[in-house]
């Protein structure tokens, strides 16, 4: 009993966001139909939004690990622009990569229905036991600002009133509290004590946490100590195993391609294995190049693969039929590198990058669209974004965190084996939805756990 009328209320709130979605989105009482292509589209968009969000994080970071969460940040600038006006709202849109044939209603439409199953799918008992996969949004603005009621309706416990001007210390650790709760204590103080203040009024934050097991379990008694030749040559443990895998030599890419499934097979790392690059080939020796792309000097494969598969038509739709259609299964002698990454990411510069850079201007940026009074603006001066992923034998634990605040070569041979014993690139790629919810770039080993 208690789960259909649960179920009436969900459908029933569903319907309402969808009859008051044009008038407090747009501003127009009649907004047009529906687009009938608007997911496929969405899911393009995102994916299109992560290419650039792994290419422009490479280039802030090209020397050490990477690790970020491109389904965070989506979600993050998503809440951002349902609110946004003006210039700000331009600017979003060209960052999250939305067409002009899709309208604000559009999105929020498909926003709303992702969300919606989620919560049907938790009601129903139809959750995956396989992993844990878990998303979560929240807007925190000052109480001191009247939110429009139909954006209320629309998001619900998604904004949060919070009293910022007299104690902003106690709402900071509510906001860590809560993405540490998310993200099952992965990710612990993401605002630091001064990242808010008495003139904050408004905190933007997603959370995202994902813990899933091998399909393959790496068995312990076969790791092996051998070195890892990255930015600084260490001592690794490798986890070992020999097994039928999906596996490609991708010349459009020019890497050698794993995908290691987790239980349940919705969710797999799909690692990217370039060349080996030597200090000769650093001091100027060419390699073969894949095709349209021009390599030039001092530039180690990493650069390279993220170009390929971010930048160049034939390596886009490459990585697409690679994450979509799958490859063909072949045994593997696998060696992976056991490993934990914890980093932050440079939002600011990112969003610049990307297009957006307005959303954290002061005086600039534009999000009169979530509150009452015309005249009034909300106002973003920040942010952080902190991912953490740990591989080990019995499979990975992922999280990620992104909050936006205010305050004052050679082409690879046919492997025996499939040896990632030098920098690689991975992603998380979840099939259902079509997402990549981490990526990474590992060059290093971090933690004396992995080097003792």
């Amino acid at each position: 009993m208690a789960k259909s009328r649960g179920l009436l209320t969900l459908l029933l709130t569903i319907g309402l966001s969808q009859s008051i979605s044009g008038q407090c989105l747009t501003g127009n009482d009649n907004p047009p139909t529906a687009n009938p292509n608007a997911d496929k589209l969405m899911i393009r968009s995102k994916f299109n939004f992560t290419l650039k969000v792994v290419k422009q994080s490479a280039r802030l970071e090209s020397k050490d690990n990477i690790f970020i969460s491109p389904h965070s940040l989506y979600e993050a600038l998503t809440l951002a622009f349902f609110g946004a006006r003006g210039t700000t709202e331009e600017g979003l849109r060209q960052a999250l990569w939305i067409p002009d044939s899709l309208s604000k209603v559009d999105i929020q439409r498909s926003y709303a229905l992702e969300k919606s199953l989620k919560e049907f799918a938790a009601l129903t008992g139809n959750v995956s036991t396989n992993y844990e996969f878990k998303t979560a949004n929240r807007l925190w603005i000052s109480d001191t600002k009247k939110i429009r009621e139909c954006m209320t309706t629309l998001f619900s416990e998604e904004l949060q009133k919070v009293d910022f001007r007299s104690n902003p210390g106690k709402v900071r650790d509510r906001i860590n509290n809560w993405v540490s709760n998310v993200t099952k204590g992965h990710i612990q103080d993401l605002l630091a004590p001064d990242a808010i203040d008495e003139s904050t009024d408004l905190v933007l934050t997603n959370a995202v946490y994902f813990k899933g097991l091998w399909g393959r379990r790496f068995d312990a008694a076969n790791n092996k100590r051998d070195i890892f030749y990255g930015s600084k040559n260490s001592i690794v443990t490798y986890m070992r195993q020999k097994s039928t895998f999906n596996y490609m030599v991708s010349e459009e890419l020019g890497a050698h391609v794993i995908e290691l499934p987790y239980k349940g097979d919705e969710i797999s790392m799909y690692i990217f294995l370039p060349p080996f690059v030597t200090t000769k080939a650093r001091r100027g020796f060419r390699q073969v190049p894949a095709a349209g792309v021009t390599v030039g000097v001092n530039r180690d494969g990493i650069q390279q693969l993220i170009e390929r598969m971010t930048s160049t038509e034939r390596g886009v739709e490459e990585l697409y039929d690679i994450l979509d259609r799958g490859m063909l299964e072949r045994e593997v002698d696998l060696s992976l590198p056991r490993f934990t990454v914890e980093k932050e990411l440079p939002i600011s510069s990112l969003f610049g990058a990307l297009g957006a850079g307005e959303l954290l201007e002061p005086g600039k940026a534009d999000l009169r669209g979530f509150l009452e009074n015309s005249s009034d603006n909300l106002h973003l001066g920040d942010a952080v974004h902190r991912a953490k992923i740990e591989v080990n034998e019995e499979g990975t634990t992922a999280a990620g965190a992104t909050a936006i605040f205010t305050f004052r070569s050679s082409r690879p041979t046919e492997p025996a084996v499939f040896n990632a014993n030098h920098p690689f690139v991975y992603l998380i790629y979840e099939k259902p939805s079509q997402s990549i919810i981490f990526a990474g770039v590992f060059r290093t080993p971090t933690s004396s756990a992995e080097t003792n």
